[in-house]
């Protein structure tokens, strides 16, 4: 899930900037948590 919305949110916005991160807030508010967990 968050994979699919990562790449999904760089339609609308092409960095890792904070407008991106307030994208990835907005539609999975959890998402950092699921980065950690797929990175460990």
């Amino acid at each position: 899930e968050y994979v699919v919305v990562h790449e999904l949110v760089h339609l609308l916005e092409g960095s890792h900037n904070k407008v991106f991160k307030a994208y990835m807030d907005q539609f999975l508010p959890n998402w950092r948590t699921m980065k950690k967990e797929l990175n460990s």
